[in-house]
């Protein structure tokens, strides 16, 4: 049995280290290499890929047109939240690792944006 040549081929003939994390490489056999791109074309036939589309730009129509809705929870009944509070009210020293708050109702308004956009899924 060979033993395992720590080094890749890339590196015998100069080529450095490839120092990305993405996805794709972590992916690939030999970390040196990055994958075959796949089968299928991505994004060719999309808005923007010539000089001409790109320098027209693309109507809001159009890109309102690609939009999917957000999924919701199949079998729940979605209610906007009240205000949320820590049960340390935000004040006092937080040793709980992760964020929880309980619904106290909703107040005079005021919402932050966040806040705002925080939805109670409760099943039926």
């Amino acid at each position: 049995m060979t033993e395992h040549d720590p080094r890749s081929r890339q590196e015998d003939e100069g080529i450095p280290d490839l120092q990305d994390s993405s996805p794709e490489r972590m992916w690939s056999v030999d970390p040196q290499e990055q994958p075959i791109p796949g089968e299928r074309p991505a994004g060719v036939e999309e808005f923007g890929t010539t000089d001409e589309e790109q320098a027209q730009g693309e109507s809001l129509d159009r890109r309102l047109s690609r939009e999917e809705p957000e999924a919701e929870y199949a079998g729940s009944v979605r209610e906007t939240a009240g205000r949320l509070v820590e049960p340390d009210e935000g004040v006092h020293l937080d040793t709980e690792p992760d964020a929880i708050a309980e619904d106290v109702g909703g107040d005079f308004g005021g919402y932050t944006a966040e806040e705002d956009a925080m939805r109670v899924y409760r099943p039926e």
